[in-house]
């Protein structure tokens, strides 16, 4: 109902254009216009107007397809982003949408500033500058895999579905109440799931975010930050066994 509806409003926009167009009393567009730059204005804006408006109606009812991510594409970390703006607005995903779009945020920025901390500490090209990039590489693999897995799942979230299942509409169809019961709690584990991913990506972030804070105090032993760094390596080794 809600595509029909964009399609109503789509092509009521696009009549209006024409008669703003072609009115008389309006813009007033007319291929008989005794001047020639008018009139073919006129013809342009005619003959224009049937591939326009195919092509209109062509997108308003092509259904959206899940475009699933791999963590070996071009721009990965771009097209999660964007997909996270996407479901921003949602009623459903809307708050783990903007969690997410909030921690790759933060991961931005420790990428950004970790590798000046390191060289300032260790020397760019060091054994050090190497074992610890190495480490930061590590977490935000880590970080990113969980962000496209979120991204997969969103895109093929179906909220509609789910909200017809939550408001218990689905009692009033024809099809069997434990059948959609179970896809209900289907979503509802999906939605558990995401939100464990949340919880995993914060916790790659507060390492990274305490790794930064030995790297920047110089009282801090190298030791000391090889302890640190080796809690993130612990906890990327048991998030791929979650995985």
């Amino acid at each position: 109902m809600k595509k029909y509806g964009k399609l109503f409003a789509g092509n009521a926009v696009f009549a209006a254009v024409e008669v703003f167009l072609f009115s008389p009393g309006l813009l007033g567009l007319s291929p008989l216009n005794p001047n020639p730059l008018k009139a073919a204005a006129a013809i342009a804006a005619g003959v224009m107007s049937v591939p326009l408006f195919i092509w209109l109606n062509r997108i308003l009812l092509a259904e959206k397809k899940a475009e699933l991510l791999k963590a070996d594409e071009e721009h990965v970390w771009e097209k999660s982003l964007a997909l996270m703006e996407h479901y921003r607005s949602s009623k459903v995903l809307g708050g783990i949408a903007q969690s997410a779009i909030a921690q790759m945020e933060r991961m931005d920025k420790v990428q950004e500033t970790f590798e000046t901390l390191v060289i300032r500490r260790f020397g760019a090209g060091s054994l050090s500058y190497e074992k610890f990039m190495k480490v930061i590489a590590s977490a935000c693999e880590c970080f990113s895999n969980g962000m496209i897995r979120m991204a997969n799942k969103m895109a093929i979230f179906d909220e509609a579905e789910y909200k017809k299942l939550a408001s218990m509409e689905y009692k009033l169809d024809d099809i069997p109440d434990e059948i959609q019961e179970e896809k209900k709690l289907f979503y509802d584990k999906t939605l558990e799931n995401l939100r464990f991913i949340l919880e995993k990506n914060e916790k790659i972030l507060l390492e990274t975010d305490h790794l930064m804070m030995e790297m920047s105090e110089m009282g801090c032993s190298e030791q000391d930050i090889d302890a640190v760094a080796e809690q993130i390596n612990t906890l990327i080794g048991q998030l791929e066994y979650y995985t």
